[in-house]
């Protein structure tokens, strides 16, 4: 361990920069979030300069479940509109765009869009998407060649969200790869396969350009899809305005998008490397709904989320200063000894019903009930129909920080069954 001096004090850090994306770059460091739970569950990361960033002030990393679900369900002590959520500090024309998005707004702001959109994701709608999840999911497994290699995100993991999205915008089937663009150069700010900080900025130019376009259509000629009641809809006698409309397209576009495609990517692959279990469900598809859950666990497709702290403080022993940045890492979390029985340990027969793939608290994921609907049924349909497939090479990961996700998976199918 190593040591750096914050506030005051002496807390180690591990030896490691987990503000670097190059730290994920092969993957999710368990074990230094195990030995930060250990020693030092809430410990001082500093922020040194690289190559296209010129280093931050610093933050405390959260690595222990509990604390975790503190610092999200204390939203008036630490903050997501203050700093934003996004673990670097950005330029404050940048913040203010940012600070008007959903996923970056405290109580009681927060509140009002949240009312509007707790309306659309009902368990009543979710269930009404059943006939066209299942369409979709059988279209995308049966568009594959048996015997045949494919990259598993292009072909199968990114289409079932993307058709999904479409339905919920009201969108033109033929506009998933708009969608597709933009959410890749959103999250993709710190992989120059993406484009880095340039298309990052024109991503948000043309999804906001199209999201009024989609507005002024819906609210001449409303229609049935998500997006027609979100631009329609009022709370206490206002609709939303064009930047809260356009913030909440953004949060649409990573949220109904990034999360699904990851979460199905990062299923094969935790699977292929835990063949005994991949075998129990083959063997039996009703596992499915608890294998989702414990995949969720296991590989998240959702690293961390910052906050920014209102006021002097303890959390977890430390003391935290007001404009600290806090950041939860969810990836520890999900592995915390103290929660999770050998949490180390893949078992699609769990029941990790307090992990934290969709956060908690005042930002928990209103769209997971979705999420979960799409992985169990296209994974159904596609574990029904390739049932020898594998992992055929080594997956290229996003350059990210933040997302737990992947640009390609080389998937081997084998026969049909």
């Amino acid at each position: 361990m190593v040591a750096s001096e914050s506030q005051g004090q002496v807390v180690p850090t591990a030896g490691v920069d987990l503000g670097h994306p190059d730290t994920y770059a092969d993957g999710v460091p368990y074990e230094t979030f195990a030995q930060l739970r250990c020693e030092a569950p809430v410990a001082w990361v500093d922020e040194p300069a690289y190559e296209g960033f010129n280093g931050g002030p610093g933050f405390w990393a959260v690595t222990r479940h509990a604390d975790i679900v503190e610092v999200s369900r204390n939203p008036e002590i630490y903050s997501s509109h203050v700093g934003a959520t996004f673990l670097r500090d950005q330029r404050p024309r940048d913040l203010a765009a940012l600070q008007q998005m959903m996923l970056n707004l405290d109580p009681p702001d927060h509140s009002k869009l949240r009312k509007i959109v707790s309306r659309v994701f009902t368990p009543k709608m979710v269930n009404g998407t059943f006939e066209s999840v299942a369409r979709y999911a059988h279209e995308i497994v049966a568009a594959l060649e048996p015997n045949s290699e494919i990259d598993l995100v292009a072909k199968v993991s990114s289409e079932m969200p993307l058709m999904v999205l479409a339905d919920l915008l009201g969108a033109p089937a033929s506009d998933r790869h708009l969608l597709y663009s933009w959410t890749n150069r959103m999250v993709g700010l710190d992989d120059p396969a993406y484009g880095g900080r340039p298309a990052f900025f024109s991503a948000f130019q043309e999804m906001f350009a199209y999201a009024e376009a989609q507005t002024t259509i819906r609210r001449r000629n409303p229609g049935d899809d998500v997006w027609s009641l979100v631009v329609n809809a009022e709370v206490d006698g206002e609709r939303l305005t064009t930047d809260e409309l356009q913030r909440f397209f953004q949060l649409l576009m990573i949220a109904g998008n990034e999360t699904t495609r990851n979460l199905l990517t990062g299923a094969i692959l935790t699977l292929d490397a835990h063949p005994d279990q991949w075998a129990q469900l083959r063997s039996d598809l009703e596992l499915l709904t608890p294998a989702i859950e414990e995949i969720l666990r296991f590989h998240p497709p959702v690293m961390q989320f910052r906050r920014t702290a209102m006021a002097d403080g303890e959390l977890g022993g430390q003391r935290i200063a007001a404009g600290d940045k806090v950041v939860m890492f969810y990836v520890s979390g999900n592995r915390d000894e103290t929660v999770f029985t050998d949490p180390d340990r893949f078992d699609i027969h769990r029941n990790p019903a307090n992990h934290l793939a969709f956060g908690i608290g005042t930002h928990f994921c209103l769209g997971n009930s979705l999420a979960r609907l799409e992985a169990r049924v296209l994974l159904g349909e596609l574990f029904a129909r390739f049932p020898q497939m594998r992992v055929a090479g080594p997956p290229q990961r996003f350059r990210s920080n933040f997302i737990n996700g992947y640009r390609e998976l080389p998937v081997a199918l084998g026969p049909a069954a």
